[in-house]
């Protein structure tokens, strides 16, 4: 959560920006929104929120307070890992709700068999032993369907498709600290990029340093 100090330094830095006065200066300024609306195009997904993106990229820009076309695309960045570590975490839910889908599936299938008798001669179709319980299960099996195909959990199974054979989970786990390495980084290199502006030493973020270390693993 925000701190009354951290809202209060933030406000404090958009005082010593009060937007551009050349020319060239407004001129930059006009292509911000077509920028932005470039970079919700390449990271927000067609079925995702694309007012909650905006949201967070208003908040981290806000927070980050970016000076220059370089520190810009910094932030854009730190935007973009964070809101594909958001959709991994989704992912990664979706994915068990799925599978526990499938094998809700799989127990009614059962059911469903176990109330049927297939005659010898396979010319004829199975015979129903207890009508009521078939039905019964017949029509849960339809709801446990449903419940798997439905749209909420299209993002879980597209994650378990692209893992094919490997660890579907696994995968997911590694993708998650490729982006939180990728994201300290990008933080750290902003953080010295604006601390080299205002002409102050910027000692390195202890996780962007422990995260490095950990890719020689």
């Amino acid at each position: 959560m925000t701190s009354e100090r951290q809202i209060a330094a933030n406000r404090a830095n958009a005082l010593h920006s009060t937007g551009p006065k050349t020319p060239e200066g407004k001129a930059a300024v006009r292509h911000n929104a077509l920028r932005h609306g470039l970079l919700a195009r390449d990271v927000v997904l067609p079925e995702e929120d694309l007012d909650a993106f905006e949201d967070l990229l208003n908040q981290v820009r806000a927070d980050l307070s970016p000076v220059g076309p370089i520190e810009e695309l910094l932030v854009d960045r730190v935007v973009s890992f964070m809101w594909r570590l958001g959709r991994s975490a989704r992912a990664e839910t979706a994915l068990f709700d799925w599978r526990v889908r499938e094998l809700q599936v799989s127990k009614f299938a059962a059911q469903v068999r176990s109330h049927e008798s297939t005659l010898a001669d396979f010319s004829f179709p199975s015979h129903i032993t207890d009508k009521v319980a078939h039905t019964e299960a017949t029509e849960a099996l339809a709801r446990a369907k449903d419940e798997r195909d439905r749209d909420a959990v299209l993002l879980g199974r597209a994650v378990d498709a692209d893992a094919k054979e490997s660890d579907a989970l696994g995968k997911l786990a590694r993708y998650e600290r490729s982006l939180e390495r990728s994201l300290f980084r990008t933080l750290d290199e902003l953080r010295q990029l604006q601390d080299r502006r205002r002409n102050r030493p910027s000692p390195p973020i202890l996780d962007a340093v422990t995260l490095a270390v950990g890719d020689t693993e």
